[in-house]
């Protein structure tokens, strides 16, 4: 639902986050007409500052815009690049610190695995007679059930 700012009996619609740049230049040339360039700015920077979508500043005509009407987002696009960055910093450190364990760890337990199955395996094989041998071949499968 859009939010409405009410100055001196003027109502201006308040762009959301997801609304596309057009709207925030409107917005702006809006507060610009109603109430002068410097508190356009003023009031538009507050705006931003809560609503403001990061889509826009990576579009090239709305930072030219901004240049353009001497507005200065990069110290909130610069924070939210800088939370991104730590973001991402700290999730690739924890994916550095578990490779590290998964590089020693999983070599480890197939180590383990395999060790396991060559025990079963030597078990079985010691227990294991000619007739069970057989029993994997067709022959042998065909020669117990002649014998019942």
């Amino acid at each position: 639902m859009p939010i409405t700012l009410n100055i001196h009996d003027t109502h201006f619609v308040v762009p959301e986050r997801g609304d596309p740049c057009e709207l925030w230049v409107g917005y702006f040339k809006s507060l610009q007409t109603h109430l002068g360039s410097q508190n356009a700015r003023t009031i538009w920077l507050v705006t931003w500052k809560t609503n403001g979508s990061s889509s826009c500043t990576t579009n090239v005509e709305f930072n030219s815009w901004l240049k353009k009407n001497r507005i200065d987002v990069s110290s909130a696009a610069t924070r939210a690049i800088a939370d991104a960055s730590a973001i991402g910093s700290n999730f690739m450190g924890l994916g550095k610190n578990l490779s590290k364990i998964l590089s020693i760890g999983v070599p480890m337990t197939l180590a383990l695995v395999l060790a396991i199955i060559g025990v079963v395996l030597w078990n079985t094989t010691k227990k294991a007679t000619l007739a069970d041998v057989a029993q994997f071949t067709p022959v042998g499968k065909a020669g117990k059930i002649l014998k019942r």
